[in-house]
């Protein structure tokens, strides 16, 4: 090839090089142009919420009281002077030791809150935990004067089981100090509940433990509920100390307490396997943006919760689901829904809130119908139909959603609805998470 013809063929592979350049450019700025448009066509981005919007613990303090009784003549001997003996309780001082929990402990009750001395903690699922009740014991003479003391540390671990009725807690008292007259205390302990509930095992250990200051006392008690089958029952446990100074003989509980009444123990019978919690805290259902089994739906869920129900909690209501579902997906809607399996590949219908609520159920009509997709890391939400303009007012959503993805978020509802015992009529919040 001679040089002009050289010059020739480099010329026209620079021109192709630059309409190449210049078609990627076009189809690039197209490209970003389209994007443009449908972002002014989108309804917004899938956000997050992580309910529930209240407390997954429950918190209550201590009590405090105090209780006193005259010495018996017949004690006094051992005694030497003293002629009142007075118990009563109160949540540790916030500057007091708290000592954490063994490995065997914590692994038995994981709903025990070793940072929150002087308080009760509990969670729906796990169980309750009292930390930092102290027990206080003083003698004193018929004027009044103090001739010793001791303090009690008193902790225990409930764990309840949401697929069983029957359940252990463990108790511990600590002697943490004795003053002047009293160099040991004995003590007794044992353990009551109301209605259905009975306990197979009162006593977390057998007679009377005489403690000095640093010793302590600790075991298992096992209470069981009859609850009948298709019913549920609220269960209050109760805790009964015997305290006496040594030389004498405990006769009856001088100090007891029960569970706070803010937190309720629920046991039911109503699902197929019977069990109970606390039923005073929500359950929440938390779905994720980026599961990649059910993202879709999830993206769905953060768009109505968000941006039509102000993140509102649903109530159960399985016995309506088949009725609803038709009213708002199927035959039951005045606006049928219209499977899109070009947009969305194994296209179903996925109402939001759920058919198996008492908030679902809503004529498809008043729905709006939606489209999540994912584009440049974030779930997108756009219109489904252009005949159907969006108020932000609408009761309820119907997601172009695939059938895995649809079966799947049901499936993990229907997986909450028995390992949180949520029954008919009550109320659970949804949580969307990344």
């Amino acid at each position: 090839m001679n040089r002009h013809a050289r010059r020739l063929s480099s010329l026209a592979a620079s021109l192709a090089a630059v309409a190449s350049l210049s078609l990627a450019g076009s189809a690039k700025a197209a490209d970003e142009a389209q994007q443009s448009e449908n972002r002014r066509q989108a309804l917004g981005v899938a956000e997050t919420a992580d309910l529930p919007t209240e407390p997954e613990r429950g918190q209550a303090m201590v009590s405090i009281k105090e209780s006193c009784s005259p010495v018996a003549a017949s004690e006094r001997a051992a005694l030497g002077v003293a002629a009142k003996a007075c118990v009563g309780t109160r949540p540790t001082k916030a500057s007091g030791t708290v000592t954490a929990r063994t490995a065997e402990e914590a692994d038995a009750v994981e709903a025990c809150d070793i940072t929150k001395p002087g308080k009760w903690t509990w969670e729906r699922t796990k169980g309750i935990c009292l930390n930092g009740s102290e027990v206080t014991f003083t003698l004193s003479d018929e004027q009044g004067a103090v001739l010793g003391t001791a303090l009690i540390d008193v902790k225990s671990s409930m764990n309840l089981r949401y697929d069983s009725l029957t359940w252990n807690e463990l108790i511990t008292v600590k002697v943490t100090k004795v003053t002047k007259a009293v160099s040991n205390v004995n003590i007794k302990f044992d353990v009551d509940c109301t209605s259905s509930c009975s306990p197979t095992n009162n006593r977390p250990w057998t007679g009377t433990k005489t403690l000095g200051q640093g010793a302590e006392a600790s075991g298992s008690v096992t209470y069981t509920s009859n609850v009948a089958s298709g019913m549920r029952d609220n269960i209050r446990t109760k805790y009964h100390m015997y305290i006496t100074a040594t030389g004498t003989t405990p006769t009856k509980p001088n100090v007891s307490w029960e569970l706070p009444y803010q937190a309720n123990l629920r046991c039911d019978a109503e699902l197929t396997t019977p069990g109970c919690v606390f039923s005073d805290i929500r359950a929440s259902l938390k779905y994720s943006l980026s599961d990649p089994k059910h993202a879709a739906a999830s993206a769905a869920y953060s768009f109505a919760q968000g941006r039509l129900r102000d993140w509102a909690p649903l109530t159960r209501a399985d016995g309506l689901n088949t009725a609803n579902r038709k009213r708002t997906c199927e035959e039951g809607s005045s606006d049928p829904f219209v499977h899109m399996y070009d947009e969305v590949p194994g296209d179903t219908c996925d109402e939001f809130p759920f058919a198996g609520s008492l908030e679902g159920g809503t004529d498809g009509a008043l729905c709006a119908d939606i489209i999540p997709r994912y584009e440049d890391g974030e779930w997108w939400i756009y219109p489904a139909r252009t005949d159907k303009p969006f108020t932000y007012e609408e009761p309820c959503v119907r997601a172009h959603v695939s059938g895995e993805a649809n079966s799947s978020a049901g499936g993990k509802y229907g997986a909450l609805v028995k390992s949180a015992r949520i029954l008919d009529i009550e109320k659970y919040n949804v949580s969307v998470i990344e």
